[in-house]
């Protein structure tokens, strides 16, 4: 699928340099491979343990691309940088890449296209892979340099190591608060919880068994990237998070792609 991805990047590459007198001509070579880029989305949500891909997101996503293929590429950058980015949208970031390279809808900046492309890429997938290395091959020693600065700033906000904790330190303290949060008295005595996420009535059972499994789902993903001892849902307490937090942070401190 992918095999034409380098001489596609090619053909736009040559076609920007001419963009001032033929922009609309740009626009049109722009689209097919950005629209290759995103259809191969909702894969990247599959293999990351962020939850389900929800409508909301996914409305989302299509006024994105909705405004950039527009020429709204202020707004379009705003959501991929500020809305989408900070959920692990691996497209969303390579989008901010792209329009830092180019200048759409903000400042030209090769050094920071190269460190979102360097984050979109953190799963490893080729596509994302492949424009990362020809960015950072395109810059100077220096640049690069400058690049591991600005990549590791965004590796501690934008990481799929710390979507994930905060998803997890979130479902944890939505455990603890399960036994006190808001309830609905039944008929027959027993008390049904409130989902706070969909407003849906739950047992305290069901609320429990289902936060426990989210979160294992979060820790596996964790200790399994930092390669540490597998930790068990059940028996975590603020302490351990903590710990984990402060070897997330450990990890993210280090260049770990060239």
């Amino acid at each position: 699928m992918f095999g034409t991805f380098r001489s596609a990047c090619r053909q736009i590459q040559v076609s920007v340099t001419v963009e001032t007198t033929l922009n609309k001509q740009v626009q049109i070579l722009l689209l097919p491979l950005l629209l290759l880029l995103w259809t191969t989305a909702p894969a990247q949500w599959s293999e990351f343990p962020s939850g389900n891909l929800d409508s909301r997101t996914t409305r989302i996503q299509e006024k994105a691309e909705s405004l950039y293929q527009s020429g709204g590429w202020e707004r379009a950058h705003f959501i991929y940088v500020n809305e989408l980015a900070p959920l692990g949208d691996k497209y969303a970031q390579y989008m901010a890449g792209y329009m830092c390279q180019w200048g759409h809808g903000v400042e030209k900046d090769p050094v920071m296209a190269s460190a979102w492309y360097r984050i979109a890429a953190e799963r490893n997938s080729p596509e994302f892979i492949e424009v990362r290395d020809e960015m950072m091959e395109s810059l100077s020693p220096e640049d690069r340099d400058r690049s591991d600065i600005e990549y590791l700033e965004l590796r501690k906000k934008l990481s799929d190591l710390v979507v994930v904790m905060k998803l997890l330190s979130a479902e944890y303290i939505e455990l603890q608060d399960s036994a006190t949060g808001s309830r609905l008295a039944g008929r027959g005595g027993s008390v049904t919880i409130v989902d706070p996420r969909s407003g849906a009535g739950m047992s305290k059972d069901a609320m429990v068994k289902r936060l426990l499994s989210q979160m294992q789902v979060r820790l596996d993903f964790l200790t399994d990237e930092l390669q540490i001892a597998q930790m068990e849902a059940s028996g975590v307490d603020q302490d351990d998070l903590d710990a984990l937090g402060a070897q997330i942070t450990d990890f993210l401190a280090i260049v770990d792609d060239r």
